[in-house]
């Protein structure tokens, strides 16, 4: 019997499905991500809206790719501990205790890594930790049940899990901790990232005089050096270095790049 292939009208179809998804999600990566770096930024006086559009994604992912990592992962362990090993009634399955000890392993490895990363584990603290486990359990339990309210049964519906009112008031209260869990970040973790990573922890620099004299707020390393004091750089964009200002009643100075030669960064 020759092989069906399937219309191109449902290979068309599913494309472009898939586009939308893509495009939804690429969307609210960006907005989670200016809502971050706009947040960090604001702290020290600088508008957001003259840095890289790559860094809102970037800041997106940051935000959002572990919870949805992490969920991912443990919802395939299980349903992978199900498929190979099913539970056997009134005995020790010793290869479901293998599989489940592996497969449950995966999303610990995962936070694991996300630990390595240089100083993170240093600078967090219990609070920290605890709010940020209580963030993530709220934001995968409520789009858990969005998504069950939002698929449920006509016949099967209850007050608590319906389409009509249930389904639009848990995409709120998603939407709600999620906004909220952008701004914690904003304070508390993106501060720890590396720079080089995306995050917001900044980089140590030091300017370098070239043909023009530094800027008068810049200032140097003694009167006859060429370079200035180190300064904490909280973003650079095409036209502008933007470092803390160690004056106790700045927030930060901003430095053309045709000021200065160029910059050292330092360990």
């Amino acid at each position: 019997m020759p092989m069906t292939h399937p219309p191109l009208a449902d290979e068309l179809s599913f494309v472009e499905s898939l586009s939308k998804l893509f495009a939804v999600a690429l969307g609210i990566l960006y907005l989670l991500g200016f809502l971050v770096v706009a947040s960090y930024l604001s702290r020290y006086g600088v508008s957001s809206f003259s840095v890289l559009h790559l860094q809102y994604l970037i800041a997106g992912i940051w935000v959002l790719a572990p919870p949805v990592v992490h969920s991912s992962l443990t919802y395939a362990a299980r349903r992978f501990d199900e498929r190979a090993s099913p539970e056997i009634q009134g005995k020790f399955n010793w290869r479901r205790f293998l599989i489940s000890l592996v497969s449950q392993g995966l999303p610990s490895v995962f936070v694991i890594l996300l630990l390595l990363i240089p100083n993170v584990f240093g600078s967090m603290t219990w609070g920290m930790g605890i709010r940020l486990f209580l963030f993530y359990l709220g934001i995968v339990n409520c789009a858990q049940v969005f998504w069950i309210s939002s698929h449920a049964d006509p016949k099967q519906e209850t007050w608590l899990i319906n389409r009509g009112h249930a389904a639009p008031f848990y995409l709120a209260l998603l939407f709600m901790i999620v906004i909220s869990y952008a701004v914690w970040f904003s304070v508390r973790i993106y501060p720890l990232i590396p720079f080089s990573l995306g995050g917001g922890r900044p980089l140590t620099v030091v300017f370098i005089e070239g043909e023009k004299k530094m800027p008068d707020e810049i200032e140097r390393a003694n009167t006859s050096a060429k370079r200035s004091v180190p300064y904490k750089l909280l973003i650079s964009t095409d036209r502008y270095y933007i470092v803390m200002s160690p004056s106790p009643k700045e927030r930060s100075i901003e430095v053309s790049r045709d000021s200065v030669a160029g910059i050292v960064v330092l360990e």
